[in-house]
């Protein structure tokens, strides 16, 4: 059995230095992004994806991402045994492909100087490269608003997510979230045909897997905004009170926190509306937002430090 010491050394030096390529690479480019683990599971899942049942869809979902699951694994794991630097390096950069830091964090800056500089067209540009609805219908209040929600949602799908099974499974864990979610927004689609039961699998999983890091969320959020001098008792208020009022089980959660902490409505509109009858959010509230997206990344990351040394006291064991 592997000693406790040599396995959280491990861990921790893969976490830090995750986290540190994030921060100064950002995003894959050109070849690095073709063998992406997102992108090939995407591929796989649009490749073979048909209008079919439920049984192919978990079908679908198995040969798209257990074979990558398995591949982006074990490279790192063998590498270590010819030389352990190299390995832990390539484990650390397969796990920031698990997660985000940077990415939704330069969209929200890049819009809010757009907004600041009065380049409005923009701001819209970039705000549609990160949400579904029609931003040319909104107006500035709903395009900032959009902007804070894909900040919160991206906080759990896209960090606190992976690391959290991270911290509980791995390298296969991270994988396992990210991949899910790939899958889900591939097929996962509501709306009915083509996507309603071969989707229905991917849809489940991803859920499922987001369930308890959706809840995690509110307290990473309590916590940070006291640090930030924001409402955290609202935060959790408002978490426990309207998550509900989004349709995802999870979203509701962290996009709620948000809201209750900055003292803002969210809208969606005709869709949802959080934390109705407070104002509206501005410029001042989105440059808020990021500030508190910001210091919940650094809580989220202690957190998973000390779930990480929980699990290895319990279950020993470098995975």
């Amino acid at each position: 059995m592997e000693t406790i010491e040599p396995i959280m050394l491990y861990y921790i030096t893969i976490l830090i230095t995750s986290v540190i390529l994030d921060i100064a690479l950002g995003e894959p480019k050109g070849i690095l992004i073709r063998i992406h683990p997102v992108v090939i599971t995407g591929n796989i899942a649009f490749k073979l994806f048909k209008p079919s049942n439920k049984l192919f869809g978990i079908f679908l979902w198995f040969i798209s991402v257990i074979p990558i699951i398995i591949t982006y694994y074990l490279v790192p794991r063998i590498l270590m045994i010819i030389n352990v630097v190299i390995g832990i390096i390539i484990y650390a950069y397969f796990l920031k492909l698990t997660f985000s830091i940077r990415l939704m964090r330069d969209y929200a800056k890049k819009i809010l100087r757009s907004i600041e500089l009065g380049d409005l067209n923009n701001a819209r540009v970039l705000t549609q490269q990160i949400v579904r609805r029609n931003v040319w219908e909104l107006d500035m209040a709903h395009l900032i608003s959009a902007v804070i929600e894909s900040l919160a949602e991206s906080f759990v799908d896209g960090l606190l997510s992976p690391l959290f099974y991270f911290a509980l499974l791995g390298l296969p864990g991270a994988l396992l979230q990210r991949l899910s979610n790939t899958m889900d927004s591939m097929v996962g689609y509501r709306g009915g045909w083509p996507y309603e039961d071969v989707g229905w699998f991917s849809a489940k999983v991803d859920t499922a897997l987001n369930y308890i890091p959706a809840r995690l969320s509110s307290i990473v959020i309590l916590i940070a905004s006291g640090l930030v001098g924001l409402n955290w008792r609202d935060s959790v208020v408002v978490a426990f009170r309207e998550h509900r009022n989004v349709r995802s089980v999870n979203s509701g959660w962290p996009m709620a926190s948000f809201a209750g902490a900055l003292g803002i409505m969210l809208e969606k509109i005709g869709v949802y509306r959080i934390n109705d009858g407070m104002p509206s959010p501005d410029v001042t509230r989105l440059k808020l937002a990021l500030k508190l997206f910001d210091v919940s990344v650094i809580v989220a990351l202690v957190i998973t430090s000390a779930l990480l040394i929980l699990r290895v006291f319990f279950v020993p064991l470098f995975i």
